[in-house]
């Protein structure tokens, strides 16, 4: 009973010992991302609650000491009393203009009074600012070669790989590589090397499994420079979803940011 059991126990072994296990690659994959530049628009609601605050830190605002900083009867003091009146018409909700209450008598004007100009209240004279419009020429044109579009959105790096699909540019991992330095230098193989990127830390964020490889995802920004892939592009979130594979989105969207 005993040598039955050690001879099946033997087969085993052999068997086990004898059967050839697939190696699979293991790739360093780089998500290169360049940060919003501008802050996002609030949507109606979100507008509406910011200008509602904004209106209750102005009406509960400490009282301004004008007499400190002002002349009695002044110009310059008269110019503040207009300017802040203006202000406080500035708020409408609803259908009326909450005046601030004044909790303070008007100052009387000093007929004896010198005029003194006040430099911090005269208008000032300098260059002025162009503001310029939240959407440029690349989005006009859908350049998604360019840094310059989508300004308000994380956009990210893909390439299209050997096989002819949309991914991150990747590189397999040779000997004693670590996995942030095999993902620069895969970036740097595809992508040259006029780009200045910052890798955030050593160690991968995710990872995407398939039958030929494993590829671990390293997180990057991009500081400077322009790719010169052969075929790149610059994609926010729902453009990656939608230009990756099912099963390579699924691996890195709960990754990525949703901004």
């Amino acid at each position: 009973m005993f040598g039955r059991t050690a001879l099946r126990l033997a087969c085993g072994a052999r068997q086990f010992s004898t059967t050839r296990t697939r190696s699979v690659a293991v790739r360093a994959s780089i998500i290169l991302q360049r940060d919003p530049i501008v802050t996002q628009q609030l949507a109606k609601f979100e507008a509406a609650t910011d200008q509602y605050f904004g209106w209750l830190d102005y009406m509960t605002a400490d009282k301004f000491p004008r007499e400190f900083f002002f002349k009695p009867g002044s110009s310059a003091e008269n110019r503040w009393v207009d300017q802040d009146q203006e202000r406080a018409l500035e708020w409408h909700f609803g259908g009326t203009r909450p005046k601030r209450p004044v909790t303070e008598k008007p100052i009387e004007e000093d007929p004896d009074a010198e005029e003194v100009e006040d430099d911090l209240m005269a208008p000032v004279v300098g260059k002025t600012v162009d503001v310029q419009p939240r959407e440029t020429q690349a989005d006009a044109s859908n350049d998604l070669l360019s840094l310059e579009r989508k300004l308000d959105r994380t956009l990210y790096l893909i390439v299209r790989d050997a096989t002819g699909r949309w991914a991150f540019p990747q590189s397999d991992v040779q000997g004693d590589e670590v996995l942030h330095e095999a993902a620069r230098r895969g970036l740097r193989e595809m992508c040259g090397s006029k780009m200045s990127v910052w890798t955030v830390g050593c160690g991968p964020i995710g990872h995407h499994v398939t039958n030929e490889h494993t590829a671990f995802f390293v997180k990057a920004h991009i500081l400077a420079g322009k790719a010169e892939a052969k075929e790149y592009k610059w994609v926010t979130r729902e453009e990656l979803g939608e230009a990756v594979p099912s099963d390579y989105w699924a691996s890195v969207k709960g990754i990525l940011s949703a901004v």
